[in-house]
């Protein structure tokens, strides 16, 4: 007795099964490139917005630029407002000079050659010159401590001095050009007083 075994319905079924595995691979497949490209698209679509807003951004600062050239006399303008905003500070720098001159003429230095005054940040006047002795650079110094108290036009003992802090910093003897003397530097601190007003 032989039997007979049909096994067709297998092979069906693996077949079956395997067309599903391929129908959900691709499936899958194609899930996964739409989402790719959506995402591409989007990102397209971002990139090409942002250049939609650069180039509309680039033309309104052009036509802004283009108006403001059209002004007339608009760089001279602005030009003048720089020069108003810095003459306080040149006009503090006048009134402290005429502060210096003042004790210096008061001092009367005939001796005395000026070579070079700044004021710095922090108001620390500096003035460096030559002198014939060291007892006129002494004299200068004692001026500059005095200008305001006993020394310039209205001192009074009860006025706020122009000069504070007022030393010698440096004093060297000068042989230059066959003279004899001192060359010096002078220090001092500038006041408040001394840049409120100022003839």
């Amino acid at each position: 007795m032989s039997v007979l075994i049909n096994l067709l319905p297998d092979i069906r079924q693996a077949k079956l099964r395997e067309s599903r595995r391929r129908q959900l691979v691709t499936g899958v497949s194609i899930v996964v490139w739409a989402v790719c490209g959506g995402v591409v698209l989007l990102l397209s679509l971002y990139a090409g917005g942002q250049k939609v807003l650069i180039s509309n951004a680039t033309r309104s600062i052009a036509n802004e630029e283009n108006q403001l050239k059209s002004v007339s006399g608009l760089i001279d303008a602005y030009t003048a407002q720089q020069h108003l905003a810095s003459l306080p500070n040149l006009y503090a720098q006048r009134v402290r000079m005429t502060k210096f001159f003042q004790a210096y003429m008061e001092a009367d230095p005939t001796d005395i050659t000026l070579t070079s005054m700044t004021v710095d940040a922090g108001n620390t006047l500096i003035v460096q010159g030559s002198a014939g002795t060291y007892a006129s650079v002494a004299k200068l110094a004692r001026a500059l401590q005095a200008s305001n108290i006993s020394v310039g036009t209205g001192a009074s003992a009860s006025n706020s001095p122009n000069f504070s802090n007022v030393t010698i910093t440096s004093v060297g003897t000068s042989g230059a050009s066959g003279r004899k003397g001192v060359n010096f530097s002078i220090n001092a601190t500038v006041e408040s007083g001394a840049t409120s007003g100022g003839q």
